[in-house]
């Protein structure tokens, strides 16, 4: 009875110590089981991302799908152009791309894709292969610009387009200056994104590009060396070393990428730039480091009727990235319809 009593005086004594460890239970209890709940909450959704993540790589097979737009052929000169259709709004924006395209890679590849459908949301957007590149027919050696430009023509022809906004990328830049020229009275506005009106370096063109960096880009075509120029902000989770690989492989050969990096440069269409007449947007990338947006500053000084917008971005050709290069062609269609 003695050390009952005992034991009594002492944990009344200490009733202060047995009460926190009691409320320390208590808590680490209350822990356990918001540490339950929450993995038995959270863990499947982060799984479910993770699949998402999964489901969007880009992958070769995905690439090489066929188009979700059905592809039609234009006819000049002999020879099959390939082009789709995108949206049917009223206007219609006719695109003429870089200098390499695939109508099939082109509705895979995020930056193209999302691109196109960004400007379908506002526009009739036809896209199409220029002679020797991707569905439309292939040609013997080099072409000039003066056979080139024609593509456009004849795709308008065949689209049902008469009177049409003219959208020309990187390469494609000089063909749609030129077509402009030559067809005035079909163009509502000419829309030029990362071009030049020339680009290989020269005496009298002291900021162009230099012929070594083209023929790098040629000689290194299907290395996948081109990946930090053309798509740098790309992550390797979204596309990874060898698809990118297989991408510049889908898209040229080697001997085709040094025969265009051949034509590109001839191109200078800086005489007739003066004699554009129709209205113009000039939109660059300002960290573009496959055309410099000085070139594209350039281009837009010697335009008579032009405004020029310099966008914040890296990425050669990827419109959906700027919300507000969208945005500024959707209010010049809308000006100048």
């Amino acid at each position: 009875m003695e050390t009952i009593s005992v034991l009594s005086a002492w944990i009344s004594e200490n009733e202060s110590v047995f009460s926190g460890m009691a409320a320390l239970l208590v808590l680490s209890g209350f822990i356990f089981t918001a540490l339950r709940y929450f993995r038995q909450s959270f863990a499947p959704k982060i799984s479910k991302k993770s699949e998402v993540i999964e489901s969007e790589k880009i992958t070769l097979q995905k690439l090489s799908s066929p188009s979700p737009h059905p592809i039609q052929f234009a006819s000049v000169d002999g020879l099959r152009i390939a082009f789709n259709t995108i949206g049917s709004a009223e206007e219609t924006l006719i695109v003429c791309p870089g200098i390499v395209s695939n109508l099939h890679v082109a509705a895979h590849l995020p930056a193209i894709r999302d691109s196109m459908n960004a400007l379908a949301e506002f526009s009739r957007v036809v896209c199409f292969d220029k002679r020797g590149q991707g569905l439309s027919d292939t040609v013997l050696g080099t072409t000039e610009l003066e056979e080139r430009y024609k593509d456009i023509g004849a795709v308008a022809e065949a689209s049902g387009s008469e009177k049409f906004f003219l959208m020309g990328i990187s390469e494609g830049g000089p063909m749609s200056i030129r077509y402009d020229i030559e067809s005035p009275e079909k163009i509502k506005g000419l829309i030029l994104f990362g071009t030049s009106a020339k680009f290989v370096q020269s005496e009298d063109f002291q900021i162009g590009i230099s012929e070594k960096g083209l023929d790098v880009l040629a000689e290194s075509w299907g290395s996948g060396r081109a990946r930090s120029t053309f798509f740098p902000s790309m992550s390797r989770n979204e596309m990874d070393d060898d698809v990118y690989k297989g991408l510049e492989r889908l898209l040229a050969e080697r001997d085709s990428m040094r025969q265009l990096v051949g034509y590109m440069k001839t191109l200078d269409v800086r005489e007739i730039v003066p004699n554009v007449s129709c209205p113009c947007l000039v939109i660059h990338f300002s960290g573009d480091m496959a055309i410099p947006v000085r070139l594209g500053r350039a281009l837009a000084e010697n335009l008579p009727n032009c405004e020029f917008l310099e966008v914040a971005g890296i990425d050669h050709s990827d419109l959906a990235k700027s919300p507000e290069a969208i945005k500024a062609i959707h209010e010049f269609m809308i000006s100048n319809s």
